[in-house]
């Protein structure tokens, strides 16, 4: 059974899925700042209005984790914004999320060359993403 996508149950799972993977703290050992993923409204598949998640994560530790507000999206090291059906690709591992940014599918308000850098942080966090069970909006 899978978990409802931006959904605060979901970002507890995935907070919980980062903390349990043996790699995942060597890898992003060297990471520091908060990342906001802001998911514009899709009515049609059922994302009524803007969907603000907060993530905290520091050389390898996992802090808050929580749907928000936009002030407290806003206030993260890095912002990335993008559709609803971008994510999901993301997600799914059928959208690159370095290419995404490159050609504007995804947003980012933050340092480039930083994501850029620590590339295999970002992509760690998509593949704990990819490995649990998510129940989309628009599959329900």
């Amino acid at each position: 059974m899978g978990v409802r996508a931006l959904t605060q149950e979901w970002m507890d799972a995935y907070k919980a899925a980062i903390q349990a993977d043996p790699e995942y703290k060597d890898i992003a050992k060297n990471w520091e700042g908060s990342v906001a993923l802001v998911v514009l409204p899709d009515p049609a598949k059922g994302i009524p209005e803007t969907v603000y998640l907060f993530q905290d994560y520091w050389h390898g530790d996992v802090g808050e984790f929580v749907v928000c507000d936009k002030d407290k999206a806003e206030s993260a090291k890095f912002v990335m914004t993008g559709e609803y059906a971008r994510w999901k690709q993301i997600a799914r591992k059928e959208l690159d999320a370095t290419k995404a940014l490159l050609q504007g599918k995804l947003k980012m308000k933050g340092d480039l060359p930083y994501v850029v850098r620590n590339i295999k942080t970002v992509n760690k966090v998509i593949d704990i993403l990819g490995a649990f069970e998510t129940i989309w909006p628009d599959e329900v």
